[in-house]
């Protein structure tokens, strides 16, 4: 069954992001990002607002924060914060080439993205990014909003 996803941030990251969600069975229904940006694509879905949105939006999707982290997580942590205080849900996203151990703990709106490998009593936290290709081997601790 689709899920419905609304991904929060229209930069490169959304890109690697979309790729993975397509793989894993969503169905994107739109970007939000900044007011300069609405109307534009990422790929061939639309920028259709921005964060003001998101309360009109959590009963038709679950979130995922597509904004990489460059500097620090500070607008990574603000837009968790503004959809939890919206009644928003956020998904778990595991490209379909990844793999997570069964032992493994995926947090919250944490994103693995293709061929990376999650093994066994590793614990990621919530809003976290796995890169491609990356290796998170046992009994790693990853905490919340790393990349």
């Amino acid at each position: 069954m689709s899920r419905n996803l609304i991904l929060l941030g229209g930069g490169g990251h959304c890109e690697s992001v979309i790729d993975a969600a397509e793989s894993a069975g969503f169905t994107i229904m739109g970007i939000l990002d900044m007011p300069e940006t609405v109307g534009q694509k990422v790929l061939q879905y639309p920028i259709i607002g921005t964060d003001d949105m998101i309360p009109a939006l959590v009963d038709k999707a679950e979130f995922i924060i597509t904004v990489g982290q460059i500097k620090s997580c500070t607008t990574r942590i603000k837009l968790a914060e503004r959809v939890h205080n919206a009644g928003g849900r956020f998904a778990t996203i595991i490209a379909s080439d990844a793999w997570v151990s069964k032992y493994a703990i995926l947090g919250e709106g944490s994103v693995v993205l293709h061929k990376a490998v999650v093994n066994a009593n590793a614990k990621i936290g919530k809003h976290a990014i796995i890169n491609t290709m990356a290796d998170i081997e046992h009994d790693v601790r990853i905490g919340d909003f790393c990349h």
